[in-house]
């Protein structure tokens, strides 16, 4: 379990990541535009070419989609730091899904 002051540090350290990103907010939207839209070539790419089930290719091209329309209509720091991180974690996991399995 996580102690409270353990917690107070990591929301100061959280807090702290989102006024910088505040700060440099279109610097930030144009990296996670760009990585996300390699992500979701690369998941197009890989699941095309290993045959990979319909909803693996949808559910990927849906985050990455939404990640950029995130980007695109300013949505606050916040949101775009949580659905680009959660864009990313499964975009890779679909990615090596769809190479191993």
């Amino acid at each position: 379990m996580i102690s409270t002051t353990k917690f107070h540090t990591l929301r100061l350290k959280y807090d702290r990541l989102m006024k910088a990103l505040d700060f440099s907010y279109f610097a930030f939207i144009s990296f996670v535009i760009a990585v996300s839209a390699c992500l979701g070539g690369g998941l197009v790419k890989f699941s095309l070419e290993y045959n990979s089930v319909l909803w693996q290719f949808i559910l990927g091209m849906c985050l990455s989609l939404a990640n950029i329309v995130a980007c695109v209509a300013q949505f606050p720091v916040r949101w775009v730091f949580a659905i680009f991180v959660l864009t990313t974690l499964a975009n890779s996991a679909l990615i090596l899904i769809s190479v191993f399995l």
